[in-house]
Parts: C-alpha cells; structure tokens; sequence
C-alpha cells in the first residue's frame, strides 16, 4: 500500500454528505403504517415458543422418551442413560427459552419507548415550527428577537435528526421482534406495544425471597443437581458430555496404568477406577454448581435492587415533569395578562417535553428490570406453560399471530 500524508477526515466527509440529496416526498396515495395489537405476555411467550434450538433439544428429548416406551433390547443401564440424557435436555431447552423470552421482552419495551418517543418529538416539532413562524413574524415587523432566529433553526433540525434516528430504531425493533416470535419478516405491519400491562413484578421485591425463588427454579442449576443426584457408571458419559461443553479439559478421564486392568475392563465391561472417575466428576459438577449458585444470586439480586431504584427515578421523573407543566401554567397566565414571555414559555415547553421523556424512559426502564429478575430467576418459561413438559396451560399462554 502507497505511503500517504494525513488528511482530514472530517472534510472529507462533510464535503461526501453535501452531496447526499433528499429522498422524493412520499405520495400521499401511500397509506399510513399498520399496527397489530401486542400484549408483554404474548410477546413473552410467543418468544418461548419459538425458540428454535429448544425445538430442537424437545424434540430430542421426545425421541429418547419413545425409545424408551417402545422397549426392545435396551438394557437397565441404557434406560438410566437416556433417563439422565432427557432431563438433560429438558433443562437445557427451559434456560434458552427463559433467555430468548427475557430478551424478547426487553426488545418490546424499548420498542414501547421509542413509540412513545415518537409522539412526543412529533409534539416538539409542532412547537418549534409554530414559534419559528412566529419568530419570523416578529422579525419581519422589527421587533427586537429573545434569541437569534438560527437558535430556533437549529432545535428544528435537531429534533428531525432524533426523530429520523427514532424512526429507524422502532423499525429494527420491529425487525427484531418478528424473527423472535417467528412472524413472517416480510410483513409491513408494526408490532403495537402496550406497556400499561402489569407482568407482576414491577412492586418492590423482597430481595432475598426473590434469590430463594431463583435458586429453586432456575432451570440451569436444576439440570446441574439432577446431574449429581443420578449420576453414576451409567450416566458418567453423559455428565462427561456436559463437563466438556463448559470447557474440555473438564471431560478428561484420570489415566489408568496398569495394562492388565485394561484388559480386563474390555472383558469383562468394566472399566478400572470407575468409581473413583464418577466422584471426580460429581466433585466437578458439585464446584461448578456452586460456582453458578453464586453467579445467579448476584444476577438476581442486581436485578431486584434495579427493580427498586428504577420504581424510586420513575417518582421523582414524573415529580420534575409536575414541576414544569405547573411552570407553564404559571406563564401562560402571565401571557394572558399582557406579560411579554413569550421565550421563557417556548423553553419551558421545550424542557417539559424533555422531563415527560425522561418519564418515559425510567418508567419503560423499571418494566425492563423487572423482565430481567425474572429472567435471572428462571421462571420466564413457567409462566408460559413450560414446565416438565413442552405444552401451553391456556391459548392465552402460547398465543398465535396477533
């Protein structure tokens, strides 16, 4: 590559925008945006019920347990090996569905906020136009401005930047949501959120009942004790098959030297030191399931002193935005009276659109704490009828296309 000076940038790049031009006005044949109505919980469960490698995993599961119905020639040890191998991937298959439903979830809430960001940078422009219009007319009759016209531009532009940067955002959202819950990706329709639906854990949460709740029914910890209760000469392969996934040198066996033992174990099937590798193994999982106990009551209780804060910003975000709308009321009063405040009105609307916006994003963000102590607790897929068995409590519970 050739030797080059350093140059600038951001020329560059300005002078490259310059020669973007604007899109063709859209026709007014075109109709508006569709909306189809979608509640938090048929979000969350239509997200767990598409989870495609929990599909798979069930379905998995559901060959072994027709195996095993069907009989043959299939000896005690391997019924207790697809025994184990199914709660293996039972387990498995609730952790991914309490993981895609969480973020699924999540998804919808910031889709939630940035409708509702939508409205009120709509409400603003509206604003701003107006008082531009009447800035320019004051100007054209010689009255002298409370700030330059430019200000009054710029807070224009300003905000037709964060509305097209919203517009793209509640698209990919959208984008988003439909490949969770396996809708068609070439529908033009929205997703219309509706975020006054209560998931139950928005109150304040009494922060170690919600760590026991957590670590008595997540199902990642469930399938490590059920690996250490059953395990034995049967099932030490299939321990050994998980322990690898975490990280392969786990799997590794403890060499065995003697040839003679060998021998025999070829023999006879049964393999020298078997019972001192299965307690090597259980001690193996034993650790790791500390290990993990550890890791998701820290999730758990991170998430709950969230659920608390967020409750207490919400209060004080909607006191402040109080605040400025009795401001308003105060100006506009003063307007009526023959006061000249016209700018300190245009910037108390402005900073009163801003503080109901901040209410908003704390109110959307405390539903989102909530979705994650849940989502930490395991109990996502619970609640959508994923317990012991792929199945759905109530249509409501495994919903269809909205």
């Amino acid at each position: 590559m050739p030797t080059v000076e350093r140059s600038a940038i951001e020329a560059d790049v300005l002078e490259l925008a310059a020669t973007v031009q604007p899109p063709e006005p859209p026709s007014d044949s075109l109709p508006p945006p569709t909306y189809r109505a979608l509640t938090p919980q048929q979000c969350q469960c239509l997200a767990a019920k598409h989870a495609p490698l929990a599909d798979s995993l069930d379905s998995q599961r559901r060959k072994l347990a027709e195996q095993e119905t069907q009989g043959g020639l299939c000896d005690h040890k391997s019924d207790k090996q697809r025994e184990f191998q199914e709660s293996m991937l039972l387990y498995s298959a609730l952790e991914i569905r309490d993981q895609a439903s969480g973020t699924t979830l999540d998804w919808y809430y910031q889709l939630a906020g940035a409708e509702a960001k939508a409205d009120l940078l709509k409400t603003s422009l509206d604003t701003g136009r107006d008082t531009l219009a009447r800035v320019e007319r004051l100007k054209k009759q010689g009255i002298r401005l409370p700030a330059p016209i430019e200000e009054y531009q710029r807070q224009i532009v300003q905000l037709q930047l964060q509305q097209a940067q919203n517009q793209l955002s509640i698209e990919q959202l959208n984008s988003k949501l439909r490949q969770a819950m396996a809708f068609d990706p070439n529908h033009s329709w929205r997703f219309w959120p509706d975020p006054g639906v209560p998931l139950g854990s928005e109150s304040v949460p009494n922060v170690e009942e919600a760590v026991h709740l957590g670590l008595a029914q997540r199902p990642q910890l469930l399938l490590l004790r059920s690996m250490i209760a059953n395990l034995d000469r049967d099932t030490l392969g299939s321990a050994r098959s998980l322990l690898e996934s975490l990280n392969p040198l786990l799997a590794m066996s403890s060499p065995v030297n003697c040839k003679l033992l060998k021998l025999l174990g070829k023999v006879i099937h049964v393999q020298p030191g078997q019972d001192a590798e299965v307690e090597r193994v259980r001690d193996q999982l034993r650790d790791y399931l500390r290990e993990r106990e550890r890791v998701v009551a820290a999730e758990i209780r991170e998430a709950a002193y969230e659920v608390r804060a967020r409750r207490e910003i919400t209060i004080l975000a909607r006191e402040a935005a109080g605040r400025w709308q009795e401001r308003i009321r105060d100006l506009e009063k003063q307007q009526a009276q023959g006061m000249p405040v016209f700018a300190d009105l245009t910037s108390a609307r402005m900073e009163w659109y801003k503080a109901r916006g901040e209410v908003v994003k704390e109110f959307l963000g405390w539903k989102i704490a909530a979705v994650k102590l849940k989502q930490a607790q395991g109990i996502l897929p619970a609640e959508c009828g994923y317990t012991n068995e792929k199945s759905c409590m109530s249509s409501a519970a495994c919903p269809t296309d909205p």
